[in-house]
């Protein structure tokens, strides 16, 4: 008995509509009957709804049909976004021509800096070439002397200043050094002694 009134309270579960059921067949059924009821006959009455809804300005989804953005921000402001972009590229022309002017300044000062080295190396060459041909010079000089008897040279020597005498005595070898200060005046030879032990190198 209880079998039986379980299986019948089961099928009469299953046989009551659900609410989603009763939506659809109360309300969303006869709403979708009616409006397809309804373009029927504004069809057959030869009156187009897109058009209408459209004059009314109702953005309709799924039309397929999408504003242009030009056609909403209208002639007066596509005319002020085309002064503004032309005014930026003026601003990036000028910043352009400064950058410009930057490197080829930039390019002017390496230059003077290039031909300030080269002069500066060249003069360095001269100072060098010059300073070796005074040690030269001085060298051929210390061998004329170094070449001369001590008799003869004594008394030359004694005659040169002393900057000069002081630079070929140091120069000379400590023999030929050695004559020439036996030919001198014992105050002369030790005074140039002296001179040649104080000389800085």
């Amino acid at each position: 008995m209880n079998k039986q009134q379980s299986i019948k309270e089961e099928a009469e579960e299953t046989r009551s509509p659900g609410k989603l059921q009763v939506f659809f067949l109360l309300i969303f059924v006869p709403i979708l009957f009616l409006t397809f009821a309804a373009l029927i006959v504004l069809t057959i009455l030869d009156i187009n709804v897109f058009e209408k809804i459209e004059e009314a300005g109702i953005d309709i989804p799924f039309t397929g049909e999408s504003e242009d953005p030009a056609e909403i921000t209208g002639p007066e402001n596509q005319a002020q976004q085309i002064v503004s972009l032309e005014a930026q590229l003026e601003e990036k022309d000028v910043e352009l021509a400064r950058f410009e002017q930057e490197i080829i300044s930039l390019e002017d000062e390496n230059d003077l800096l290039i031909e300030e080295q080269e002069r500066l190396l060249a003069e360095i060459e001269s100072m060098e070439s010059a300073g070796e041909s005074a040690r030269k010079e001085f060298s051929e000089v210390v061998a004329v002397y170094d070449e001369m008897d001590g008799k003869e040279a004594a008394p030359v020597i004694m005659n040169l200043n002393d900057e000069n005498a002081i630079r070929i005595l140091s120069g000379l070898s400590s023999e030929k050094l050695a004559e020439i200060f036996a030919e001198m005046p014992s105050e002369e030879a030790a005074r140039y002694t002296e001179l040649i032990a104080n000389r800085t190198p």
